[in-house]
């Protein structure tokens, strides 16, 4: 049995079957989407909760300044510091000591 010639509109039909499979090889899928939106959103999460230990270490230190006089309250400051600390040692993050 002779094979018969391919026509242009075989080749073309043969071009985009290749070239689509081609490209969902390299599609995104939702899944990927979905891990890539957590990843952002724990980001994100860390970024906020960052920024309220900066805020609540710089307060401190003023509170600190303000009641270093006073027995009793220096050594609760410094429990929060140590608190605070232990959670940036939890959430992987290097800061300099207050």
């Amino acid at each position: 049995m002779a094979k018969r010639k391919e026509s242009e509109f075989d080749k073309l039909a043969r071009l985009i079957k290749s070239e689509s499979e081609d490209i969902r090889k390299r599609m995104v899928t939702k899944e990927d989407i979905a891990v890539v939106r957590n990843e952002m959103a724990t980001k994100n999460d860390t970024a906020a909760i960052l920024e309220e230990l900066k805020d609540i270490k710089s307060r401190l230190k003023v509170l600190e300044e303000k009641v270093e006089d006073h027995s009793g309250h220096s050594k609760e400051i410094d429990h929060a510091f140590e608190r605070i600390a232990t959670i940036e040692k939890h959430l992987g993050i290097k800061v300099k000591s207050h």
